[in-house]
């Protein structure tokens, strides 16, 4: 039996009939089809390693969330399982084990789907008690997990290494331009979407388009999968430090990284 048709099963048990072939709703294999198309899409290719995206955000309309998310965390743990399986079918390599994300927006279609990646290798994914991925002779089980700030993920949140409230970015081109973001948090995510910490008005800039990492070390910068791409200095970036004085562009807008002069010495 193949992985997807495996999954397909595992998630008519979980459902219990509640999303038959055919009915008016989106179908769980539809989604575990996409997630593996954008794990594909956005692989990254080093010397020795093909890398793949181990956090999957995906985008719902409410009406198709709402029967989904009823369900609870199993699901997640079926996609994140399937994910992985055909990760390693390719040869692929993950960071962690995959993290999928389910969210609700009504600027989504109904019956469609917005999926966004990230690499991220502090992510814990907990697959309960059973934590073998299946051979193509295995058996899938049901496991449960924890429901955090009533969004249905299997990712925990990392904790932020240090605070850096002197440090903030200034928008200086852009429908943007002139206002200035703290960088006081542990991950602060740029783009479109209203849960990113700098909401931006740019329609070139992604719903979340990139995220900005507080280090013992500094700043990590890491693009999240954007359509146009994430560019400092100059320079195309999927991952990089930053120090202050960088200048980031996403889409028309371009952002510094500054310090607060009060805090100079």
């Amino acid at each position: 039996m193949s992985l997807l048709a495996r999954f397909e099963e595992v998630a008519e048990l979980l459902f219990t009939g509640a999303f038959r072939k055919n009915a008016a709703r989106l179908q769980p294999v539809e989604i575990a089809k996409e997630l593996v198309k954008a794990m594909l899409k956005h692989k990254h290719i080093s010397i020795s390693q093909v890398y793949v995206p181990n956090v999957y955000r995906v985008f719902l309309h409410s009406n198709d969330w709402g029967p989904l998310a009823s369900f609870g965390d199993a699901f997640l743990i079926e996609l994140s399982k399937y994910v992985f399986a055909q990760g390693e079918r390719y040869g692929f390599t993950f960071l962690t084990k995959p993290a999928i994300e389910l969210h609700a927006d009504d600027h989504v279609e109904q019956h469609k789907m917005f999926i966004e990646v990230d690499f991220d290798d502090s992510v814990v994914v907990d697959w309960g008690e059973d934590e073998d991925v299946p051979e193509d002779d295995g058996k899938w089980h049901e496991a449960t997990n924890i429901f955090r700030d009533g969004v249905k993920t299997n990712l925990a949140p990392a904790e932020a290494t240090s605070r850096n409230p002197e440090y903030f970015l200034e928008v200086i081109e852009g429908p943007d331009a002139g206002q200035t973001f703290p960088l006081a948090a542990g991950e602060i995510h740029l783009g479109r979407h209203s849960q990113c910490e700098v909401v931006l008005t740019d329609p070139e800039v992604s719903r979340r388009h990139l995220k900005i990492t507080v280090t013992e070390q500094g700043w990590l910068i890491d693009d999240l999968g954007s359509t146009n791409g994430t560019w400092v200095n100059g320079q195309r970036v999927v991952r990089q430090n930053l120090a202050p004085g960088d200048r980031i562009a996403l889409g028309q807008t371009k952002v510094v990284l500054k310090r607060d002069t009060a805090y100079a010495k």
